[in-house]
């Protein structure tokens, strides 16, 4: 058996332009199956949390602002995921659905970057740099 021409036994191929969709898709329909999962557990959790309250007409506003804060950092967020409150696993599901594109286009960066293509690997890793920045102004400004 012969290896191609400027190839070593075990190299690598780079990814094919089908392999590269086919690549961001699944990373794509795995984070829309998994943050919908998240979602509905989160739901399901909340159900569970607040049982005694289901069935009334309407709840006191005491009892709604007593429910505690929304989760406004990540912190917060793992905080409440870990003590299994609804609200926070249902926005962390809510983060993933924002974050499951984000992951699309940072893997065909990867792709495009291991596939020699350097336009499409250049506009890739422009767009993540634009989306990590606008993260970290919006973090550096809240």
């Amino acid at each position: 058996m012969t290896t191609p021409p400027g190839q070593a036994l075990g190299a690598r191929m780079p990814p094919s332009p089908g392999g590269v969709r086919a690549t961001v898709g699944r990373v794509l329909r795995v984070g829309t199956v998994v943050s919908a999962a998240t979602v509905v557990a989160g739901y399901v959790v909340g159900f569970i949390a607040s049982q005694p309250h289901f069935g009334r007409y309407g709840l006191d506003r005491v009892q709604i602002n007593a429910r505690g804060g929304f989760a406004h950092s990540l912190v917060a967020l793992g905080r409440g995921v870990s003590q299994g409150k609804g609200e926070a696993i249902i926005a962390a599901g809510v983060l993933l659905v924002v974050l499951t594109p984000v992951a699309g286009v940072v893997t065909s960066a990867v792709a495009f970057v291991r596939r020699g293509d350097r336009v499409f690997g250049a506009i890739a890793v422009g767009v993540v740099a634009v989306i990590f920045g606008s993260f970290l102004i919006g973090w550096v400004v809240s």
